[in-house]
């Protein structure tokens, strides 16, 4: 049985087809457009350049596939002319994405990234803590933040903090690895100045609608002057720090909530390897199991294998 999954939320579009659990083909938008991470497609993805390319690989038609399932904040151009498309949480399809695709039958589950779907309360999931067995997940515990009005800021985010001191000491929209490359050229002089915005405490990460201000307030100020390059990597090394510290606490509290050897990591933190292998080297877990595509990307996996395995309810199948 044929089932597609589509990924992506407003960057980072992708597609990925099953024949029952097996995937075939998976591939991301920028691939086949060029544009890097999908940015700036716009109206362009109804043209279902991922999927149609899913589909010619393998020989069929769109109709030829009997499930497709996309996550709740992917964009909706992406759903052109489909129908009948089963929609699931953002979070839930990073952690199907890693879980399904491990070799552990059982296995926690963290997933965090910028933001992920938005709820009745207005608030938007920013640490999700999962639990897997055979072909379920089970959500244990979730975080949320505010959003900023007027801005994509979420508070309450690792990856929206990291981001923003990205943005402030020059790099662009998704350019978070470079503020990670240039961490070991810092010092700890900004520890304490970024250590005061943030607390970090038994699974929690906040940082408050405040402190954002404040960080927007120091990148306004940052287009009036210079800052060399010590400046960029001392303020480089203390998000790093403190990223790599709030990981280690969410992994630490979910230990703590499964009593499990085995560890499972998707969503788009999981894209900083220098934090991995932190993780690594705490000795946390016995196992872990990161999905290679942490990103957004990695959605269009997730969602098709939780359609096989959670919403078809087939059996586990380790490949």
């Amino acid at each position: 049985m044929y089932i597609l999954g589509l990924g992506g939320s407003v960057h980072d579009y992708s597609a990925c087809l099953l024949d029952d659990s097996k995937i075939l083909t998976f591939i991301e938008e920028e691939r086949i457009t060029r544009s890097k991470n999908g940015i700036n497609l716009g109206v362009k993805l109804a043209n279902g350049y991922s999927r149609k390319y899913c589909c010619k690989e393998n020989n069929i038609e769109i109709s030829d596939i009997p499930l497709i399932v996309a996550n709740d904040i992917i964009n909706p151009c992406m759903l052109f002319r489909l129908n009948d498309v089963i929609q699931i949480n953002h979070h839930l399809s990073h952690a199907a994405s890693s879980f399904f695709c491990s070799p552990y039958n059982e296995a926690a589950i963290l997933v965090i990234d910028s933001v992920g779907s938005k709820f009745l309360d207005n608030t938007y999931e920013t640490i999700s803590y999962y639990y897997g067995k055979g072909n379920k997940i089970e959500l244990l515990e979730r975080k949320t933040g505010k959003n900023l009005q007027d801005t994509d800021y979420i508070s309450n985010s690792i990856g929206i903090f990291y981001s923003l001191v990205t943005e402030y000491i020059g790099f662009s929209e998704l350019q978070e690895g470079k503020t990670m490359g240039l961490a070991p050229y810092g010092t700890n002089k900004k520890m304490k100045e970024l250590l005061s915005n943030v607390d970090i405490n038994n699974g929690e990460f906040k940082f408050d609608l405040n402190r954002i201000l404040y960080f927007q307030n120091m990148i306004h100020t940052r287009e009036k002057c210079n800052m060399d390059f010590q400046t960029m990597s001392d303020y480089a090394y203390a998000a790093q720090k403190i990223l790599e510290d709030a990981i280690i606490n969410c992994c630490e509290y979910i230990k703590q909530l499964t009593s499990c050897n085995n560890l499972c990591l998707a969503g788009g933190i999981f894209l900083n390897s220098v934090a991995n292998y932190k993780i690594y080297k705490k000795n946390i877990f016995k196992n872990i199991f990161i999905q290679p595509a942490a990103g957004d990307n990695g959605t269009s996996i997730g969602a098709a294998l939780y359609g096989y395995y959670s919403i078809l309810n087939n059996k586990r199948i380790n490949h």
